[in-house]
């Protein structure tokens, strides 16, 4: 029985993992720093745990809470406008 128990165990701690995060993972899925990763848990604008690792302890998010900030913040900002071009008359007619 207790081998069952480890092997289910196993199998949940394997899971679990694959749901993590760690804040460079993060930071390379956002394409932002993981300074500002940090900062944006510190400030509760993106949720994460801390763990007891390394000493100090590190922080970890769940990909799903990662997922849905990435979302709400496309959603919250608005498209910006592209940058009109320039149409120059001397070129067009090199064109044609």
């Amino acid at each position: 029985m207790s081998s069952y128990f480890n092997t289910d165990r196993c199998a949940i701690l394997n899971l679990a993992v694959k749901e993590i995060l760690t804040v460079s993972e993060t930071a390379r899925f956002l394409q932002k720093h993981p300074d500002t990763i940090r900062r944006w848990i510190e400030r509760k604008i993106l949720p994460a745990r801390k763990i007891a690792a390394g000493g100090k302890g590190v922080f970890v998010l769940l990909k799903h809470d990662v997922l849905e900030f990435a979302v709400s913040t496309v959603l919250r900002h608005k498209p910006r406008k592209e940058k009109a071009v320039k149409h120059v008359p001397s070129q067009q007619r090199k064109l044609l």
